[in-house]
């Protein structure tokens, strides 16, 4: 290719070609053809390896075969002149429809034009997006009609982020199928209103974004699936704010149903469980080796004359006496292949009226990690002290 060639194609505009799926090259135009040392009928009908590098044809090839969304797009492309030579070019290309047949129309300038700029910019955003689509995690990206007002009182900037024209820029794979989208439709191209309606707990959800200036983490929402069910989702949330005007926001959604689902269930088990200590006719605490008072039901708290908190402040020490320690006692119970006492003993029970002997039946068991003893506390009959002080020597043997 002569420094006359180069320069004329530099200056005189694109070199247009248009491309068919089966690898051929359906027009060219003349100026293209000069470029590269042919006619136009020499390119016309001819294979894509007659003007195109290798790299280039891999390229257009993965384009027919995953067309991206019908709007101009920049790549760039190696073309080969009738001398062999490599030319790098910037293309712009648009899909196009010939005799019924879709088709690729290519606007290509020589490398080095400003053209090469977008081009590198292109390929970035093809990265990212690329990225973002490969992700497991749903992501996605919401744009306003009418950018939304910030510096509008709260409820009106509410009002403006569902009903000023919110529509989605991108969302990936893992967003419609998070969303159970239909395999026949396009998430992107669905109202945003379908999964995210105006309903009490979204606008609590948008008016807690206003406050953290659209940056949070972790906050959760309540969207509705194209199958009708609402679920419960954490959403990383990131805005583009410029003047006091948002114009987009973007992040990752993460579907915790069955998490709360858990967590509801647990904490019913948690309350049951609860109830049923509570109700024991049996005294029960549960204190730590050190002798912090972690639990007290309400048997206990008859027996103690005083509110379970009130007794945390007091110390397990305060309340009961041992002949021993509640390091030994903890000795005595891991001792046991029952984590349990291997026989009741005797101690004295503090109360504002006086002392009580009691009955006392040890466990041993881990509360978040750390160790712990359960007591059952159970009054001797009538109080008798010789039966108590019977039941502590027996402790001791």
């Amino acid at each position: 290719m002569t420094i006359a060639n180069f320069s004329l194609a530099a200056n005189s505009g694109p070199l247009i070609d248009v491309l068919a799926g089966d690898g051929t090259i359906v027009t060219a135009d003349s100026h293209q053809a000069a470029f590269l040392g042919y006619s136009p009928d020499d390119l016309v009908g001819a294979r894509w390896d007659l003007v195109y590098s290798l790299d280039a044809r891999e390229q257009l090839a993965a384009l027919f075969a995953a067309p991206p969304a019908r709007r101009a797009s920049v790549v760039p492309l190696g073309l080969r002149t009738s001398s062999g030579d490599i030319v790098p070019t910037t293309a712009i290309f648009d899909w196009t429809e010939v005799a019924g047949e879709v088709c690729l129309r290519l606007f290509k300038w020589p490398a080095g034009s400003a053209l090469d700029d977008v081009a590198a910019l292109a390929e970035a955003n093809e990265i990212l997006a690329g990225i973002v689509a490969a992700s497991a995690d749903a992501g996605w990206c919401m744009e306003w009609a009418d950018p939304v007002d910030l510096s509008a009182p709260q409820h009106e900037v509410v009002r403006q982020v569902f009903e000023n024209g919110p529509r989605w820029r991108f969302c990936n794979d893992a967003m419609a199928r998070l969303y159970r989208t239909p395999a026949d439709v396009d998430f992107n191209a669905r109202p945003v209103s379908e999964i995210f309606p105006r309903t009490p707990e979204n606008e609590a959800f948008v008016r807690s974004l206003i406050e953290a200036n659209f940056d949070v983490n972790g906050k959760p929402s309540r969207d509705l699936r194209y199958d009708g069910v609402f679920i419960d989702v954490e959403n990383d949330v990131r805005g583009h704010i410029v003047g006091n005007r948002l114009y987009r926001m973007w992040g990752t959604v993460r579907d915790v149903s069955k998490h709360i689902r858990r967590e509801t269930m647990l904490k019913g088990e948690i309350e049951s469980l609860q109830s049923v200590l509570m109700a024991l006719p049996d005294p029960v605490v549960v204190v730590t080796p050190e002798g912090d008072l972690v639990y007290a039901n309400i048997a206990a708290e008859a027996l103690f004359d005083g509110q379970a908190e009130v007794l945390a402040l007091r110390g397990f020490a305060a309340l009961v006496e041992f002949d021993r320690s509640l390091d030994a006692v903890v000795a005595d119970v891991q001792a046991s292949p029952a984590a349990t006492s291997r026989s009741p003993f005797s101690a004295q029970v503090v109360r504002p009226d006086g002392r009580m002997w009691v009955e006392v039946t040890a466990s041993y068991f881990e509360l978040r990690g750390s160790p712990s003893l359960v007591l059952c506390l159970r009054p001797a009959r009538h109080g008798d002290e010789r039966r108590g002080q019977r039941l502590q020597a027996g402790g001791r043997r």
